[in-house]
């Protein structure tokens, strides 16, 4: 049977409505996995009969995290706060690593993984550590640029180590790692593109989008095969 995929969700708190852009359930389908939108909720006992039901999890992209959770103040830089996501997003990470369920972090994702494990973020790039590399620009337009990925890692597995072409739409980065992850791919300007779980079955963070843009980024499409793989593994 194919693996079940749970993919946490954005929020618009206005409106009061979760949303998920449509590249994540295609690539998950493409790479033979089912994709499953996760609920919204800060009930831990409802978010573990949530992941009961799935056998990975993918922590989607989205807007910044209060800079609160890493006891910084918010510099006028971190955009789009939202607490309710925040914390479910905590409650969601802290039972997947429990489970040890396989886990792939996108963009946000990997910097909620890096938060809510004990780490912390440079809440804007350009402001605090230049332009030297281009992360992110104005939609329509994608940045691209490349990473160097380190061997004996879940990103080296999946994409091979040495230079890699990513996309990027991100202002915000991994500044202190958080304790029990360990970097595996850095840009050229020293910016920490990817962390992994040194203990943990498979906890992967990326901070390109590996479901977009892949007739560009030709390796993104390896790494949701390699993360669907281990969690059709995880069901045997």
């Amino acid at each position: 049977m194919k693996p079940i995929i749970g993919i946490f969700p954005s929020f618009d708190e206005e409106k009061k409505q979760i949303f998920l852009n449509q590249t994540y359930i295609d690539a998950i389908i493409e790479s033979g996995g089912i994709p499953f939108v996760l609920p919204l909720s800060e009930n831990p006992k409802s978010v573990f009969e949530a992941l009961e039901q799935i056998n990975g999890l993918i922590l989607s992209g989205g807007t910044d995290i209060d800079p609160k959770h890493y006891s910084e103040e918010n510099n006028g830089k971190s955009l789009g706060i939202n607490e309710f996501l925040d914390s479910c997003e905590a409650v969601v990470i802290r039972l997947a690593l429990e489970a040890d369920i396989p886990v792939l972090g996108i963009c946000r994702g990997m910097q909620a993984l890096n938060v809510f494990c004990g780490g912390s973020l440079i809440q804007d790039i350009p402001s605090e550590r230049g332009i030297s590399v281009t992360h992110n620009l104005a939609k329509p337009e994608i940045a691209f640029h490349r990473i160097s990925v380190e061997k004996a890692s879940p990103l080296s597995d999946s994409m091979g180590f040495g230079e890699h072409l990513i996309n990027s739409y991100h202002h915000q980065a991994v500044k202190n790692i958080a304790p029990d992850f360990s970097s595996c791919a850095v840009a050229e300007d020293g910016i920490i593109e990817a962390i992994y779980h040194k203990t943990k079955k498979f906890v992967l963070g990326v901070q390109w989008h590996p479901e977009r843009d892949r007739d560009i980024a030709v390796d993104n499409k390896k790494i949701i095969d390699k993360f669907i793989r281990i969690c059709s593994e995880s069901r045997k």
